[in-house]
């Protein structure tokens, strides 16, 4: 009677189960469903197209393979690493129910009976979709959605999240990125750890220089030999680092061009991406360890409504995110614009969860000891001197000097306060989005956004700054962008205008800093510390020694 019931509800009547839909080709086998752990099956190494795949797309060696039953039929799933472990720890066992989302299917050709797929075809568990059932919950598709993945809980190497809850903190601008970047990135890694290229050192090099950069390569404390050079020995130094970099660079050039013309890419194919900040919500009832995750999300092929909707400062449910990588409390994530939905929490759910957000500032130059290393901070300030582009390192870089006039005047020549050195550089030398800073731009009020903060360099009295491709600045404070840098950029506008005996001196001794050729290394601090050497040796086109 039972088969025959069974008969007439599946065949007669349409009536099919979860499995056999999905078996079937019918339904996605990332729906969220409840299915039941029926038995388990011994370790077995992953075969070629059917293991779990990691978010970072390498094969698991540790996967192993349970069986899944509707109720009505079964069906082999493969367990991620993490899934693995729970089920090694006895987390998983038979008769536990699960709820499972955004699961995959591998080992299937095609539409194929569940009396027919015994062995061949698995569904692919991770995870970040896998979670435990009530006992009494229904098998089989469910309806509706379940329950969003708290951010705190995501693991990077846990697959893709079916839905998941965020505040959105941090709007970078959108960037472009060319398919040869990662060719010409390659090449430039391998270049710089010396596995390709050419010895362009010469044991046997007669030039000055050399026989200065062979001596301080095999010195304990290279600083105090530099300190005792002359200027001319200095000048010969120089010259011969100069040699060398071009000569790097010519090689470099050749092998990426050479990459380029191999992989077919001579052509430019140019994909665009945005990147936002995100912290994870915490509920107002939550009286657990208070940890905000922080995340950066990166939206490949951005919609037009993604890029003029997502607003800083909202909540929102976010489906379709695929974590890569985590770094302390930094987890990074992929997301694409047509696929990617950003569903905006409403103003009353929002009251559920504790505040998020810290709308952006202008910090003075008076009170930036109070941003942490490391930090993103935004300045409005007044542009005291452009430095020229230089090459290191296989990178275009600038330095740009700025005040504001947050510092008391009796404390400009003693304090380390006055003056903010700001490093903009691009990520390869062959980098056709790197736009150099316009000398123009002196004595003109610019607002920054994003900057990183780095240490400050004690020897020379200044801040420093690090302008990233996340980076942006503003000649106008009108728009909405910046529009809190407008009341900091007026009084740093009104300052400098009373102020030009001030801004004449800071300019002089922005001079003294980057004017190595003309004057002695001494006043620079060098032979105190090797480091204000490595950091503005470059504003005067001199490679940074030593790479």
């Amino acid at each position: 009677m039972v088969y025959l019931a069974r008969y007439e509800r599946e065949v007669n009547n349409g009536h099919r189960s979860a499995i056999k839909r999905i078996l079937e080709g019918d339904a996605s086998p990332s729906s969220l469903m409840v299915l039941c752990v029926s038995s388990f099956h011994k370790k077995c190494e992953p075969k070629i197209g059917t293991s779990p795949v990691a978010s970072n797309g390498a094969e698991s060696s540790n996967a192993a393979k349970v069986e899944l039953t509707d109720g009505w039929y079964s069906v082999d799933a493969l367990l991620d690493e993490l899934l693995s472990e729970h089920l090694v720890a006895g987390k998983l066992f038979v008769g536990q129910k699960l709820r499972i989302w955004g699961a995959g299917l591998c080992g299937s050709v095609g539409p194929v009976s569940p009396l027919e797929a015994s062995g061949s075809v698995s569904l692919l568990l991770n995870v970040n979709g896998t979670y435990r059932a009530h006992w009494a919950d229904r098998l089989g598709f469910c309806k509706g959605v379940g329950a969003p993945l708290a951010f705190r809980c995501i693991k990077s190497n846990g697959g893709p999240v079916p839905w998941t809850l965020v505040g959105l903190t941090r709007i970078y601008p959108v960037l472009y990125k060319e398919r040869r970047t990662i060719i010409v990135e390659g090449i430039v890694s391998e270049f710089q750890r010396g596995n390709k290229g050419p010895n362009i050192f010469n044991d046997s090099d007669s030039e000055e220089g050399a026989k200065i950069l062979k001596i301080l390569e095999t010195a304990a404390e290279p600083e105090v030999i530099m300190a005792e050079m002359s200027p001319e020995q200095l000048t010969s130094f120089a010259t011969y680092q100069a040699k060398l970099e071009a000569t790097r660079q010519s090689d470099i050039e050749k092998l990426i061009e050479k990459a380029l013309e191999d992989a077919g890419l001579r052509e430019r194919d140019v994909t665009p991406f945005m990147r936002v900040r995100v912290v994870g919500l915490t509920g107002k009832d939550y009286h657990g360890k208070d940890r905000s995750t922080e995340g950066i999300i990166t939206i490949w092929n951005p919609t037009e409504k993604q890029q003029c909707e997502l607003v800083e400062g909202k909540a929102y449910a976010i489906a379709g995110l695929v974590p890569v990588n985590s770094d302390f409390n930094t987890l990074y994530l992929q997301a694409k614009g047509s696929t990617t939905r950003w569903q905006p929490l409403s103003s009353l759910a929002v009251e559920h969860f504790k505040p998020f957000f810290c709308p952006r500032k202008a910090v003075l130059l008076s009170n930036l000891g109070e941003v942490s290393l490391s930090s993103e901070f935004d300045i409005a300030a007044y542009v005291v001197h452009v430095g020229e582009v230089y090459t290191d390192s296989h990178q275009k870089k600038q330095w740009v000097f700025v005040t504001d006039g947050s510092v008391p005047e009796l404390q400009l020549q003693e304090s380390s306060q006055s003056l903010l050195a700001i490093n903009f550089s691009s990520r390869y030398m062959d980098d056709d989005s790197f736009l150099p800073i316009n000398y123009n731009l002196v004595g003109s009020t610019v607002g920054f956004c994003n900057l990183i903060k780095r240490a400050k360099d004690q020897i020379n009295h200044l801040w420093l700054a690090e302008a990233t491709e996340n980076s942006t600045y503003f000649l106008s404070f009108d728009v909405p962008q910046c529009s809190h840098l407008k009341s900091a950029a007026a009084s740093a506008q009104r300052w400098a205008k009373i102020s030009t005996v001030i801004i004449d001196k800071l300019k002089e001794k922005v001079l003294v800093i980057t004017d190595f050729g003309s004057k002695p290394m001494k006043r620079l601090g060098v032979s105190a510390t090797y480091s204000a050497y490595q950091h503005f040796n470059p504003l005067k086109c001199l490679p940074v020694f030593l790479h």
